[in-house]
């Protein structure tokens, strides 16, 4: 039971919360916090939102702060749920606060880049903090993609060690313990200051859940001041954009730039990545208020809607659209392959009807882009091959801790039913060594009997 529990700080990352409600606490163990805070040994909590909560735990953190008003204020709830349907926003906050529904089913959450693999912070606002509340904390905006600045102070954030995915080994890292080095570099691109304070202020601004207004008509509004929309509003210039946008962001030090395979998907409005809307509308010179309490008229989002015929009538470049979406392509299924997308790591089955999923692809596009499918059949396998890799990782796993281990274990862990195990023993030798084989069956040998 919970019996005590710290004031939240403005703008504290839930994670930093509970962090400190372990050494406030008195939890001698890691564990023993976990199972104060958590319904399951094997939930695997999110940095950055607020995970399994047991429903005691819930209920007293109810009490002094309303779940809802939790995750829009301490999660990076603003970042992923911004610009997606109201009905899809809505579902999100709900599922967020309430229950255990995994994020990745309630919005696209990206890959890391390599800039953004660990938690960071700023040095003058660790020792502000110190002063003010006697303790550092994790500030959720120091974690939001694409932005490398302290708008308040002007300089750059540090990376810590600690990694900014869940990991399987969930550990609290006290922010007052990890963060040392308080060196500091200032930012000397005005630019990529004004960046920075852009998207911190639409991460920022109250969210609207009564009007639904397609982000891609909000920017479509936009264009139609810029070169980058025919005067007929028929016709963009989406390559000429994502040049422009590339050449731009360049000279900022952006950790990623929005592909044109990404401006195209959110201008069409099947995507709705927070840092690829806010990359086009700063660079197109949309205000922070047309983005975050736009008014359209019902004229004008029916306007960009009748656009949108030309995505179906006009011919496709098959061989650009190939070889754009590729290395996307390539990132997101190999993520999906070796765990890498997943919360907790393990390894997942690349499925066709995933694939269209999470690259927005309509109807049967794969077939008329060869690189593509060529990449998605690479990482085509059988579910009994896949059950395979996933007992081998998890085998592995629980090695690594160096404690005893049994098959029940593996079962949590990897999903896998014991009753598909003789399936996968063939793919088990393809993608392990005979030893590691050998182990498993014997684990599966020892709970049978």
């Amino acid at each position: 039971m919970i019996a005590y529990l710290p004031a939240i700080y403005p703008d504290e990352l839930v994670y930093s919360w509970f962090c400190r409600y372990y050494v406030h606490s008195g939890c001698f163990t890691h564990k023993m916090a976990l199972q104060e805070l958590y319904c399951n040994r094997s939930d695997n909590p999110s940095k950055e939102f607020i995970g399994n909560l047991k429903p005691e735990a819930r209920a007293e953190i109810a009490k002094m702060y309303p779940l809802d008003m939790l995750t829009l204020n301490h999660t990076l709830f603003p970042q992923y749920a911004r610009f997606v349907p109201l009905e899809q926003r809505k579902k999100a906050l709900y599922h967020i606060g309430h229950d255990s529904c995994d994020i990745h089913h309630l919005f696209c959450v990206l890959l890391r880049t390599s800039d953004e693999q660990y938690l960071r912070y700023c040095p003058l606002c660790a020792v502000e903090d110190k002063k003010q509340y006697g303790e550092k904390f994790w500030h959720r905006k120091h974690q939001l993609r694409n932005v490398n600045v302290c708008t308040k102070h002007r300089c750059r954030l540090k990376a810590t060690a600690i990694p900014a995915k869940s990991e399987q080994n969930y550990t609290f890292y006290p922010a007052e313990n990890v963060i040392q080095d308080n060196t500091v570099v200032y930012e000397d691109n005005p630019t990529a200051i004004r960046f920075a304070s852009y998207v911190e202020s639409i991460f920022d601004a109250p969210m609207d859940f009564e009007k639904d207004i397609p982000i891609s008509s909000v920017l479509y509004h936009g264009m139609s001041r810029t070169k980058y929309l025919k005067p007929s509003g028929r016709s963009r210039y989406t390559k000429m954009l994502a040049d422009d946008i590339k050449a731009f962001y360049e000279g900022i030090g952006l950790c990623s730039i929005a592909s044109m395979y990404q401006i195209q998907r959110v201008l069409l409005g099947s995507r709705f990545d927070f840092t690829v809307v806010c990359q086009i509308a700063f660079f197109i010179g949309m205000t922070v208020e047309e983005l975050t309490s736009p008014s359209l008229t019902l004229s004008q989002i029916q306007r960009e809607k009748d656009s949108h015929y030309m995505k179906d009538t006009a011919p496709v470049d098959w061989e650009t659209l190939d070889a754009e979406t590729a290395p996307v392509l390539e990132a997101v299924v190999s993520s999906i392959y070796n765990g890498s997308a997943s919360d907790n790591g393990r390894p997942e089955r690349v499925s066709e009807r995933l694939v269209y999923r999470e690259m927005g692809l309509l109807g049967h596009q794969l077939e008329n882009m060869p690189r593509c499918k060529a990449i998605f059949e690479h990482y085509t396998e059988s579910y009994p091959e896949s059950w395979a890799r996933k007992i081998i990782w998890a085998y592995q796993e629980l090695q690594c801790k160096g404690v005893p281990f049994y098959w029940s274990d593996i079962r949590v862990l990897s999903g896998v039913k014991k009753k598909n195990f003789q399936e996968t023993m063939p793919y088990l030798v393809k993608h392990t060594d005979a030893d590691t084989v050998k182990h498993i069956v014997a684990l599966v040998g020892m709970s049978a009997t």
